[in-house]
């Protein structure tokens, strides 16, 4: 083989090295694209379930409140938990709102990162309100459910009153950790480790 198809030979194959070194780096980066997207997409259906979830508590509230309306001591509160469960769903809105406007391929990486740090901390901030507010949404909605449901006036029994909130509280709140550790905070891990590896990429390219 003389020198001149060597250089040729040579020449193509480090054309068709860098080819397949250029396509392994796109295919690599589209996987963790991929794999970032998936994690985040699994608390984005928390909240859309949530969003139903809330519609339907929002529905009871409002036509249980309008059915004894003529006792303002179940109407007031059953209407004042109505109001919150209209926040509550106003707020799941706006996070899936957030959710769906991150693009994960049309961005760079440290866009992403950024994008997906900052619904983080909105997630965060929504999380510190809706933990406040359990111990007030409970108060408020029992009244309402025994009438319901038992067809008992809890202000006639305090003391079952005063029990079934701190039963309520007691099983919630450890439940809406869980869900916060593993549906929010461990997927948002997941992610920011992936967009980490793929900015390190990156920079040793």
């Amino acid at each position: 083989m003389e020198l001149g198809d060597l250089k040729d030979a040579w020449t193509q194959y480090d054309k068709k090295l860098t080819e397949n070194l250029k396509l392994n780096e796109e295919l690599f980066k589209k996987i963790n694209f991929n794999n970032c997207k998936k994690e985040i997409q699994k608390p984005l259906y928390y909240e859309i379930f949530s969003v139903v979830f809330y519609f339907l508590i929002l529905t009871f509230f409002v036509g249980a409140s309008i059915r004894f309306i003529s006792e303002p001591k179940l109407f007031i509160p059953g209407f004042i938990s109505a109001f919150i469960c209209l926040l509550f769903l106003i707020i799941t809105i706006i996070k899936i709102n957030r959710f769906l406007t991150i693009d994960y391929y049309g961005s760079s990486v440290l866009k992403l990162q950024k994008d997906i740090a900052a619904l983080n901390k909105l997630l965060i901030r929504f999380r510190k309100y809706e933990l406040i507010s359990v111990p007030i949404v409970v108060v408020l909605f029992m009244p309402l459910l025994n009438k319901i449901f038992n067809n008992i006036d809890v202000y006639e029994h305090v003391k079952l009153y005063i029990i079934e909130i701190i039963f309520i509280i007691v099983l919630t709140y450890p439940a809406t950790f869980w869900i916060y550790r593993n549906l929010y905070d461990n997927k948002f891990k997941n992610a920011e480790k992936l967009l980490s590896e793929l900015n390190k990429f990156e920079k040793e390219e």
